[in-house]
């Protein structure tokens, strides 16, 4: 029996994994792709920021999910560039709200 409160982890990594596939199949070109992981990166910088002093294990690997599906999704471009922008995208994410040019508007 599927126990949702013990697998959340697991459930999130296969559903993130496969949008990143149908996502990835939808890009019509590899600079649209590029400019996708590249805001996926972005997105994934905000959470690790949002938890940088909570518990951060099942995030990543729910990224991390999402960008395998994505790589295994991607017909456009070089998955190595692909890899990059991700990281990069995450790492200018992270830092942007580190230092507040961005921030989060919550209601």
């Amino acid at each position: 029996m599927f126990e949702f409160y013990k697998n959340w982890m697991e459930f999130f990594f296969a559903v993130l994994m496969i949008l990143g596939i149908l996502i990835a199949l939808l890009a019509p070109s590899a600079a649209i792709s590029y400019v996708i992981i590249s805001l996926s990166g972005i997105f994934a910088g905000r959470l690790i920021y949002e938890r940088r002093h909570k518990i951060q294990l099942p995030y990543f690997m729910i990224i991390v999910g999402f960008v395998i599906g994505y790589l295994l999704g991607v017909y456009y471009g070089s998955r190595r560039v692909v890899i990059v922008l991700f990281v990069l995208g995450a790492v200018a994410g992270y830092k942007l709200y580190e230092k507040g040019v961005l921030k989060d508007v919550r209601f």
